[in-house]
């Protein structure tokens, strides 16, 4: 009786098993995405680490960190991909030792479901379609970020001089592209030579043997670009030893913490950002992206910017037009960021919409011998004589976002605020076929922003005679102002078909007057800027969609625009910053 009883319970359990085994999912990695990258003791790669860990945090995802300990490793990176596999991961992103080798890994990981998103060192194309694959790269333009450093070095030495090149690991295509981008570059035109291109690993020891060889061998060259900052600073040891430091220009690729302090002393002349951080940040999002069944691009290039040693300790001054606008904190980030990057001191100032008020800082910029001044003007014609000051006192002006209507002003950065308010004119004739009355909310008079988001507006809807612009409201790119005049508009029970404000904030000033009345039908509320509240109330259904115009984008492009007047450059008079619309996808 005993053993039949064993035996019932026996079949019971076995009974069970495909039902438990139903009931877990398929792996319990399914939903992580590895970040698998090289040499974790590289400073380049605590960035590019952080970035994607932040990404990872705002969004609510599971992200697990692997690496080797050296970049020269391919074995053990290897080792880590298998792993990865076999536990059935949902995506991994990858900074592959090696542009060839590990595509048969990667193969396998793509034919069993795994979203593979390479970064960092592109993946060999040949090499790929041998193994039928098309793998998404996110990462910068290696030979253009090293051409960044050639014509420099070309400028410098005015054209002569001999030169070495300190390659990276041989087949490694980040280093390939660096060497010949820098080639191609510094020898354009003529003059200058090359003596020699020896590949040190990447590492600093050996580049510090290297480069001992080579002097040696050749005797005092004008200049060393080195595929990486480790190697500079082994290259900068070999020089220390032979006391030809700061007779021999020196220049690099990464700009990590240690290469910044020798740019600081003037030892190392250049090096190139290409930020590792945005690499992480976007690897991971396309990732996502693609593990949600979500079409990405295959390619999606990161900034480059040069950092060379005249940036450190420079004075840039930047005044901005109201910092309670989150769309300027956001360009005063941008701007605090890319000064860091360069070394740069930068004061900024809040006129907080008041025209007098900026006029007073611009005299006290001016005062203080500020190297270069950046304008965020909060009127596009009282502004003018604060840039008449900076004029006479040989001080460089830039503006960024407004611009200004009289004196000097060596580049202006801003969207194309014309072609941000035709993308609004054309998504309103897409959605109101039937027509319609249309109210427009204007920012301050004389802000050039203002008059040409309208212009660009007007002019599309012009073609189109159905839809009529009813009223005209000012509000001053102020939620207050624009709520306001909404709640008066909707006490006298005035209807429309769409809202268009000239900016978000009074967008959202429109929303809070519907919120207080909502027994009022709401039109189609779309606003200009993308700030952060405005892309919530978005993702809400609270407002019908914005232009995007990147204010972070503008604050680090006006820097980075000043870095290059600092140096002596020419920059374009005016610089565009990209747009797009974006719209509520309920």
């Amino acid at each position: 009786m005993l053993n039949r009883w064993f035996f019932l319970v026996f079949c019971g359990l076995i009974a069970w098993i495909p039902l438990i085994a139903l009931a877990q999912p398929d792996t319990p990695n399914k939903d992580k995405i590895a970040l698998v990258m090289k040499a974790l003791s590289n400073p380049f790669f605590f960035k590019m680490e952080s970035g994607a860990k932040d990404y990872a945090r705002e969004n609510h995802l599971t992200l697990e960190v692997f690496g080797t300990e050296l970049e020269t490793d391919l074995a053990h990176q290897a080792s880590i991909l298998n792993n990865l596999i076999s536990r059935g991961y949902g995506a991994i992103v990858i900074a592959p030792a090696d542009s060839r080798t590990l595509d048969p890994i990667l193969k396998k990981a793509v034919d069993q479901g795994i979203v593979v998103i390479n970064i960092d060192n592109p993946l060999d194309k040949t090499a790929q379609a041998e193994q039928g694959l098309d793998i998404p790269f996110v990462g910068s333009d290696n030979a253009k970020g090293a051409a960044l450093v050639g014509d420099y070095f070309r400028r410098q030495l005015q054209g002569r001089g001999r030169l070495i090149v300190i390659e990276g690991i041989p087949g490694a295509q980040n280093g390939d592209l660096r060497k010949s981008g820098f080639i191609q570059a510094v020898t354009a035109g003529g003059g200058i030579e090359i003596v020699d291109s020896v590949s040190a690993n990447w590492q600093t020891e050996d580049a510090f043997a290297v480069m001992s060889n080579l002097l040696e061998k050749h005797g005092s060259v004008d200049a060393v670009f080195c595929a990486n900052d480790q190697m500079a600073l082994g290259v900068l040891h070999a020089l220390d030893l032979r006391n030809l430091t700061g007779k021999v220009r020196v220049g690099g690729y990464d700009n990590i913490e240690a290469i910044r302090n020798e740019l600081r002393n003037g030892r190392v002349d250049a090096t190139v950002e290409q930020h590792p951080e945005l690499m992480g940040r976007y690897g991971v999002a396309l990732a996502a992206q693609a593990m949600q069944g979500k079409k990405i691009p295959t390619y999606q290039e990161t900034p480059l910017a040069l950092i060379t040693h005249e940036s450190f300790g420079k004075r840039i001054a930047l005044t901005l037009s109201d910092l309670k606008n989150p769309f300027f904190a956001a360009m005063l980030k941008g701007a605090q960021t890319q000064a860091e990057v360069h070394g740069v001191d930068l004061s900024y100032a809040d006129a907080g919409n008041d025209d007098s008020q900026q006029l007073l800082t611009l005299q006290n910029f001016v005062d203080k011998k500020a190297d270069l001044i950046i304008i965020n003007p909060t009127n596009s014609q009282a502004v003018r004589p604060g840039i008449d000051l900076a004029n006479r006192a040989r001080i460089p002006v830039i503006t960024v976002d407004r611009k200004a209507y009289g004196g000097q002003v060596v580049s202006h950065i801003a969207s194309d605020n014309v072609a941000g308010g035709r993308l609004v004119g054309e998504y309103l004739v897409r959605k109101l076929d039937n027509g319609g009355a249309i109210a427009e909310f204007e920012g301050i008079p004389g802000a050039s922003a203002s008059y040409e988001r309208g212009k660009g507006f007007n002019d599309d809807l012009a073609d189109h005679k159905n839809l009529r612009v009813a009223t005209r409201e000012i509000a001053n790119f102020n939620r207050d102002d624009a709520r306001a005049a909404m709640t008066q508009l909707l006490t006298q029970n005035q209807r429309f078909a769409a809202i268009f404000a000239h900016n978000d904030t009074m967008i959202l000033g429109i929303m809070d007057a519907f919120h207080a009345h909502p027994d009022q039908q709401r039109p189609l509320l779309v606003g200009f800027d993308a700030i952060p509240e405005a892309l919530q109330a978005l993702h809400e259904g609270k407002i019908a969609a914005t232009v995007a115009q990147r204010p972070d984008r503008m604050g680090a492009l006006a820097v980075e625009t000043a870095i290059r007047v600092l140096r002596g450059e020419s920059p374009p008079p005016t610089i565009a910053v990209e747009l797009d619309l974006i719209e509520a996808s309920r």
